[in-house]
């Protein structure tokens, strides 16, 4: 994974952002120019200042790359500029443990194996048909309820087999 950073305009991010650099976090930055940022960030000064142009001239005109109506596009203008390093990741499976409705871990033929619970992100492959990755937050529902579920039959099992049933 690599370094990225996002690049906004410094209208209402000041105080959000002196905030911010006021916790001394090593991933924000703040410059009076791109060039400053782009020397503060590690960013390629030359293509950073191509690509602000290119956007700014979209700002007025019409957006080559993406088609977006120059209505909604913001330029990017002093005095101050701000970037924020970003490190992209996963925050779950794409596949993940398979598991059946007790949230008991199952073997590639769905035969469960005892006393073996799976839950949250990691279990089944609830991307694609349940949740996306654009919403922050969205699998806390899964991850919490087949939490409490693989519990309460972990228990259950517990149960069964201190009593010789299991």
């Amino acid at each position: 994974m690599g370094l990225t950073n996002h690049i906004e305009s410094a209208d209402a991010y000041d105080e959000e952002m002196a905030k911010a650099q006021s916790l001394n976090d090593p991933y924000i930055f703040a410059a009076d120019s791109l060039e400053e940022l782009a020397a503060k960030t590690g960013i390629d000064r030359d293509g950073l200042l191509q690509t602000a142009a290119e956007y700014n001239q979209a700002c007025k005109s019409h957006d080559a790359l993406f088609f977006k109506d120059h209505r909604y596009l913001k330029p990017l203008k002093g005095p101050r500029f701000y970037a924020v390093a970003e490190y992209p990741s996963g925050y779950g499976s794409l596949g993940g443990i398979k598991i059946n409705w007790k949230t008991e871990v199952v073997t590639d033929d769905f035969t469960p194996i005892p006393g073996l619970y799976a839950a949250g992100t990691d279990a089944c492959t609830i991307f694609g048909d349940s949740y996306v990755f654009i919403l922050p937050g969205n699998t806390m529902g899964f991850a919490l309820n087949s939490g409490r579920m693989a519990g309460e039959h972990a228990v259950d099992y517990l149960v069964n087999l201190y009593n010789g049933e299991g």
